[in-house]
């Protein structure tokens, strides 16, 4: 059997990771919005650094996803990010 305290120290340590990771894509994401050149820049670097695939398009992709994402943590009556909160 599981160990109940290992799992839940963990389960309850990766939550707080999501939200803090969900938080950061927020602000980075509020920054493609308020930065109109800053897609394509950043395309630009990852270019510069190897990564060819990544175009402004893949940046503009990337932001719609995390928005949808953050729409639904955010969503809820109570909130989805309610349910999460109350386990840290």
């Amino acid at each position: 059997m599981t160990d109940a305290v290992s799992f839940y120290r963990l389960y309850v340590s990766t939550i707080n990771q999501f939200i803090n990771t969900l938080e950061d894509l927020r602000l980075q994401n509020d920054r493609l919005a308020s930065e109109p050149g800053l897609a394509a820049a950043a395309a630009a670097a990852a270019v510069n650094s190897g990564r060819s695939d990544l175009s402004t398009q893949a940046f503009t992709n990337a932001q719609g996803a995390i928005v949808q994402i953050l729409f639904t943590f955010d969503s809820g009556a109570p909130t989805q990010k309610s349910y999460l909160f109350k386990m840290l």
